[in-house]
């Protein structure tokens, strides 16, 4: 398995306090079986420049490192961040926020109300030859009101994640992605060792059981390819109906 998006890097937001938190949710995923993790801190226009939190984000990284155990787990590491949505993205380059290695850039939206000029940037996002992964998917109430904006912008060649967290509270929104082809992606999210710890392994425990092996297959599969900076598998689209206000 591979984590693609987690909060584990030491004292950079919200996610570990510390390298001693960090050590435990990287042992965590060892033990679930994770044999690869990109680190993903948030990463916001309004609160910090670009070269700003890369150089913070390197500082992490290497206290990190510096921890002897944490080779010792022989997990391979990139550097990533999660973008909290602006209209900047337009014009920044976003190199350094993509997934090391990749010409992939996740993606946070607001979870209260669709942002302004969404559409156009996401295309021009795609249009500059970058691949948007549109994190935890099933948070944002427009595209679980209306999933066939969720559909239109996957159709164009957007990324959809959803976390393992959602999956095993039977999240709707989520269930409905899987089942509609609208969700390529699954990670942890993970933040702590209490509330939001690594959960990759029970997550695709829960899909194998509901949906099959080869949902599974068709994950992780996904998630190495994005890791090696290679395009996913087109995903099997099913558009979502209403049919007597129900989404079907």
């Amino acid at each position: 398995m591979i984590d693609l998006h987690c909060h584990i890097l030491p004292s950079i937001d919200d996610g570990a306090k510390n390298t001693d938190i960090s050590y435990q949710m990287l042992r965590e995923e060892k033990r679930q079986g994770v044999q690869a993790i990109i680190f993903t801190p948030h990463f916001n226009f309004s609160r910090i420049d670009v070269d700003s939190f890369v150089e913070v984000r390197r500082r992490s990284y290497e206290k990190l490192m510096s921890v002897p155990e944490v080779s010792e787990l022989g997990i391979k590491f990139k550097l990533g961040c999660e973008v909290y949505f602006s209209t900047k993205l337009n014009e920044t380059d976003l190199d350094p926020l993509c997934f090391e290695g990749t010409n992939y850039i996740l993606i946070e939206l607001p979870t209260d109300q669709r942002p302004y000029g969404l559409k156009h940037t996401i295309v021009d996002i795609l249009n500059r030859g970058y691949q948007p992964i549109l994190a935890h998917v099933e948070r944002y109430p427009y595209f679980t009101e209306d999933p066939e904006q969720l559909f239109n912008f996957v159709e164009k060649g957007c990324v959809a994640q959803i976390n393992s967290g959602a999956i095993l509270d039977s999240d709707k929104a989520a269930l409905r992605y899987i089942r509609w082809g609208m969700a390529q992606l699954i990670s942890s999210d993970a933040h702590n060792m209490k509330n939001r710890a690594p959960n990759l392994k029970e997550g695709y425990r829960f899909v194998k059981k509901k949906y099959g092996e080869d949902y599974v297959d068709w994950f992780e599969k996904n998630a190495r390819d994005v890791f090696k900076g290679r395009y996913v598998d087109e995903p099997m689209l099913k558009k979502p109906k209403k049919i007597l206000g129900f989404w079907i």
